[in-house]
C-alpha cells in the first residue's frame, strides 16, 4: 500500500523543509533562509503499527502539536530519555541538545506519542545545527539519533487532516520540568 502522503515527496519543497529552509521566503524576498533541518534528508517508509514522538509545545493548539511534522521513532526517543536520565536532565532540556531545538522555536514542555495507523512516509536523518538570533544550537555528536521530517501532516483550512487518519488515537505527556 502507497503513503499516504506520497504525492509529497514529488514536491521539491518538503525536502527544502526538511533541510531546514524556509521556500516561502524565497517567494517574499527572493531568497532562501533557514537554519536547523536534517543534514542530506532521506526518504524513509515509516511502520504501521510502531510508536513515534514528538516534542511540542504544550501552549500550542492540538493541530500544531500533533499535526507538526519533526518526529522521532522509539529507538531514537529512547535515546534521548536515557541520556536524561543517566546525566540527571529534564527531557525537555536533553530534547533540546539531541534534536537542536532553540528555546525560541518551541517550549518542548510535552512530549506528543502515537501509534502510525495508516503508510506514511517521511524524510530521515541526522539533525543539523539551528541558528537562531546569534545562538547556536548543534545536536550532540557523539550519540546522533535520527530525526523524521514528515510532510503533509497538515494542510491549513483543509477539512481533513492527514495526521488525525495517521496518529487516530495520540497521547499528551508534559516532560519532566525540574
Amino acid at each position: 500500500m502507497d503513503p499516504a502522503n506520497l504525492q509529497c515527496f514529488s514536491q521539491p519543497h518538503w525536502r527544502v523543509i526538511a533541510q531546514g529552509f524556509q521556500p516561502e521566503a524565497w517567494f517574499s524576498e527572493g531568497r532562501g533562509t533557514g537554519t536547523g533541518g536534517i543534514l542530506m534528508p532521506k526518504p524513509e517508509d515509516l511502520l504501521v503499527g510502531n510508536r513515534y514522538y514528538r516534542f511540542a509545545n504544550s501552549r500550542s493548539p492540538r493541530p500544531a502539536q500533533l499535526g507538526g511534522g519533526w518526529w522521532v521513532d522509539y529507538e531514537n526517543f529512547r535515546t534521548i530519555t536515557t541520556y536524561a536520565a543517566a546525566h540527571s536532565l529534564n527531557l525537555s532540556y536533553a530534547a533540546r541538545l539531541f534534536l537542536a531545538l532553540p528555546i525560541d522555536w518551541t517550549r518542548a514542555d510535552r512530549v506528543v506519542s502515537a501509534i502510525l495507523e495508516i503508510p506514511l512516509r517521511a524524510y530521515a536523518g541526522k539533525g543539523k545545527q539551528a541558528d537562531t538570533r546569534g545562538d547556536r544550537w548543534t545536536p550532540i555528536q557523539h550519540l546522533p539519533v535520527k530525526q523524521l521530517y514528515i510532510p503533509g501532516l497538515y494542510r491549513e483550512g483543509a477539512p481533513d487532516q492527514l495526521y488525525e487518519r495517521a496518529f487516530p488515537k495520540p497521547s499528551f505527556e508534559y516532560t519532566d520540568t525540574r
